[in-house]
């Protein structure tokens, strides 16, 4: 039972602190052509199985890559030197996954490469957010940062993942990811918390609005 409600809490809190994000993976998603060939860099979670999902219901070819074996992917190894060979791609997937990169220039020149020409990459990436995945965690992106990396697609679009004030209630929400044994004890009332503050901090959103503060940011960039 303690097992369960702990991965209530965390589910919880994964919906608050990515906030923003699976809507625009979603629509990405959808978009993509049926039957085409999609590279995503990171492998499993949540947005493994969006993909799979989307792949299952219009028959995209999808192929994983990823540095860690324990997460299934179909290709152990770094987006950043893999040689793909004369194989191409219609989309690739980067969602959560460029901060843990430590060549990431290296990685979106990769991206450029293996995608065939119109084809689209789907990036998501945090700004304000605290360290994660110890202690493979080395970058935040501005969206100017990003733009740069961008610079040899042909279309770049980045989006504010959510507002100020809403980036704010993800800070204290991703708490309970600490192993502090007090962060942890504490873990169901700082979601309760967030969750009462989440309509307080869309409304604040809504009226000040600055792109100042975000928690990420969502991209869609073609080649």
């Amino acid at each position: 039972m303690r097992k369960k409600f702990r991965a209530g809490i965390v589910w919880l809190s994964k919906l608050l602190s990515r906030q923003g994000l699976y809507p625009f993976l979603k629509g990405e998603f959808s978009q993509i052509p049926e039957g085409a060939r999609v590279l995503n860099v990171g492998a499993g979670g949540v947005i493994g199985e969006m993909l799979d999902a989307h792949a299952g219901a219009r028959s995209l070819e999808v192929l994983s890559i990823d540095i860690d074996s324990d997460r299934g992917p179909d290709i152990v190894g770094d987006i950043s030197d893999h040689d793909f060979g004369e194989r191409r791609f219609s989309a690739v997937v980067m969602s959560e996954v460029l901060e843990h990169i430590r060549t990431p220039d290296k990685a979106i020149q990769a991206v450029h490469a293996v995608l065939e020409p119109g084809g689209r990459l789907i990036l998501s990436t945090p700004f304000i957010f605290p360290i994660h995945d110890r202690p493979h965690d080395y970058y935040r992106f501005t969206r100017y940062g990003l733009e740069w990396l961008l610079r040899d697609f042909s279309e770049v679009t980045v989006t504010e993942r959510n507002s100020w004030a809403e980036a704010i209630n993800v800070l204290l929400v991703r708490l309970i990811k600490e192993k502090n044994p007090l962060c942890r004890l504490a873990a169901p009332l700082i979601v309760v918390l967030a969750l009462a503050m989440a309509p307080v901090a869309m409304i604040l959103g809504a009226i000040v609005r600055t792109d100042f503060i975000t928690s990420g940011y969502v991209v869609r960039a073609v080649k």
